[in-house]
Order: C-alpha cells, then sequence, then structure tokens
C-alpha cells in the first residue's frame, strides 16, 4: 500500500513519468504530511496557451494553502538554500528548468547541472523532484527539441543516480523502480 513519506524525512526522491501520469499527484501524496512544505513551479506561464495554463490552474487548485510557493526562481539553488532546514520542498518539474538554459552553452549547461545536483544532496532538505519522460516518443524535428530532449534525459538520469527513492508513475499507477529494479551495470 502507498504511504506518505515519513515526517521530516531527509534526502533526494525522484518522480518520473510521461504526460498526465499522475506524477505530480504522486509527488504531492507522498509529501502531504510534512510540517513545511515548499512547492517550486518552475515553468513559466504561457500567455497565448490556454490548455498550459488550464494545466497551471490544475497543479494551484490541488496545492493546499499551508504550502509556501516558488514560481520559475531564476536561480533555483539560492531559492532552495535561502530556506532553514526544516523545509521540505516538491519541485515541479524539471523540465521547467532544462527550458530556462535552452540557449546555454554546453559547457554552460554542465556547469549548472552539477551546481544543481550539489545543491540538491549538499544540505539536510527533503526534496521531491518530479520530472518528465520525453526520451520514449517521437524524434524531436527541430535542433532546440532536440537539445531540451537530451538536457533533459541527462540530468534526469543525474538525479536517478543520486537519489534516495526513485519512482514511475504510469497511467495513475505509482511504481517504486528500487523495488523492483535493477541498476545498468
Amino acid at each position: 500500500m502507498l504511504k506518505p513519506i515519513v515526517k521530516n524525512f531527509k534526502g533526494l526522491i525522484t518522480i518520473t513519468g510521461p504526460t498526465k501520469s499522475g506524477k505530480s499527484q504522486l509527488a504531492e501524496f507522498l509529501i502531504k504530511d510534512q510540517e513545511s512544505i515548499t512547492y517550486i513551479a518552475t515553468s513559466k506561464p504561457r500567455k497565448n496557451d490556454l490548455e498550459w495554463q488550464n494545466r497551471i490552474s490544475i497543479h494551484r487548485q490541488r496545492r493546499p494553502d499551508t504550502w509556501k510557493l516558488i514560481e520559475h526562481p531564476l536561480d533555483i539553488c539560492k531559492a532552495i538554500l535561502s530556506t532553514n532546514n526544516e523545509e521540505t520542498f516538491l519541485l515541479d518539474s524539471i523540465g521547467g528548468l532544462v527550458e530556462q538554459h535552452l540557449t546555454d552553452t554546453q559547457d554552460d549547461w554542465e556547469f549548472f547541472q552539477l551546481k544543481f545536483i550539489n545543491c540538491l544532496l549538499n544540505n539536510d532538505l527533503g526534496i521531491i523532484v518530479v520530472t518528465e519522460e520525453v526520451g520514449w516518443g517521437i524524434v524531436p524535428a527541430t535542433a532546440l527539441g532536440h537539445i531540451f530532449r537530451e538536457r533533459l534525459c541527462s540530468l534526469t538520469s543525474l538525479l536517478f543516480q543520486n537519489s534516495t527513492m526513485k519512482w514511475l508513475a504510469v497511467n495513475g499507477t505509482a511504481i517504486d523502480l528500487d523495488k523492483i529494479g535493477y541498476k545498468i551495470p
């Protein structure tokens, strides 16, 4: 039976899955019993995209009023590290972070990845990260789409390598990858 994580947990939990798989709802369920929660929404609103605005609205409606909110911070590490050690974070999602760094050079991107992973690991915080699966579908038709997919997959792999718990959400079903998965040598 799926249960929320223990109060005041410390460490990194990563949840991945395709669009509308339930990954955000899984993260919200797992974190719900924490005493102090900050939700970091990484995606910027898109004024001319009504479907995207609707998805953001659905996420907002599900969040309790007691949760603090940080929306698309320019420096996510600064936002995380400027809080106290009693805070628990839900970062939804990695795709928004990758979008913010699409125009970075490869060297700048690699520096950001390292800084971000260190920020998540070198503290005494509980952090749940939601990331999207994009490598299971169509090959992007544009160079920018290809960069997005490659960077998202690279960062997600780093997150999984460093997570204490790893989940996959598929069609509303939560799969504990630590219980059924095997690390590829």
